[in-house]
């Protein structure tokens, strides 16, 4: 499960009129990568089967799952990558940030 923690408004973090969006991972609850995925879903309103490019296209799932997985809480690791037309950013805290320049054509 995933939780959106983001400010009501999203309101643009800087000039370039991006928008980020801050969410939750919950590993008792789902992998890494199903968060990532429905945290780009969420953003681009969506369902998640449809975000396109799919996440292992860009990213090697398991590569994630291993630098942010049990060993890793509590570290200032973090891991950046663009997906398709947002930016996401992953900490080994647990939150998961979608930057994009407009919900609509964040994942898709």
């Amino acid at each position: 499960m995933i939780e959106d923690i983001s400010p009501g408004t999203h309101e643009p973090t800087d000039r370039s009129d991006t928008q980020t969006h801050r969410f939750r991972h919950d590993p008792q609850e789902q992998s890494i990568v199903v968060s990532i995925i429905r945290a780009v879903a969420s953003v681009s309103g969506i369902d998640p089967l449809s975000v396109e490019p799919r996440l292992y296209d860009v990213v090697d799932p398991d590569a994630l799952e291993t630098l942010l997985g049990a060993d890793s809480a509590g570290s200032d690791l973090q891991v950046s990558f663009p997906f398709g037309s947002c930016a996401v950013t992953v900490t080994a805290a647990g939150t998961i940030l979608v930057h994009g320049d407009t919900a609509e054509n964040c994942g898709s």
